[in-house]
């Protein structure tokens, strides 16, 4: 199943995941960076060129349902764990059960190296707990 999942949409948990965990189909999730959003601070997303001209990242919920907030924790996170923040959310995403592996779109050796690195991230319970927190339902996004 290719799903829109990340930190800031996880309308997914509700029905998607348990359907494919019973079925064990297998997940993976498109945008597991929300175009991007949480790959670098709240205030700095607007400051590159997708920032800018990105009018589909708007169109989805990730400003929404304490997104910010969200979006401040992985930061803090990732301060913490000398990580990147895209590393501390796609950590978060492959540490859920039900995600085999993330759809991550590279345009460099870097990114695919950086994101690569995410898997030798091991999150704390509590730490997945409080990057989750804050979220608040939000409609449904990327399903036509």
């Amino acid at each position: 199943m290719q799903n829109h999942y990340n930190l800031l949409y996880r309308e997914e948990e509700r029905e998607m995941l348990p359907l494919c965990a019973e079925a064990d189909i297998g997940v993976i999730p498109w945008s597991p960076l929300a175009r991007g959003y949480l790959a670098r601070p709240h205030e700095a997303f607007d400051a590159t060129t997708r920032g800018e001209s990105d009018d589909y990242a708007r169109e989805h919920p990730y400003f929404e349902g304490n997104g910010r907030e969200i979006n401040e924790r992985v930061a803090e996170l990732a301060d913490e764990n000398d990580a990147s923040m895209a590393q501390i959310a796609l950590a978060w995403l492959l540490h859920r059960d039900a995600v085999d592996a993330p759809i991550v779109g590279t345009t460099s050796i870097e990114h695919l190296e950086e994101a690569v690195a995410a898997l030798d991230i091991s999150l704390s319970a509590s730490d997945q707990s409080w990057l989750e927190e804050p979220y608040e339902p939000v409609s449904v996004s990327g399903h036509n």
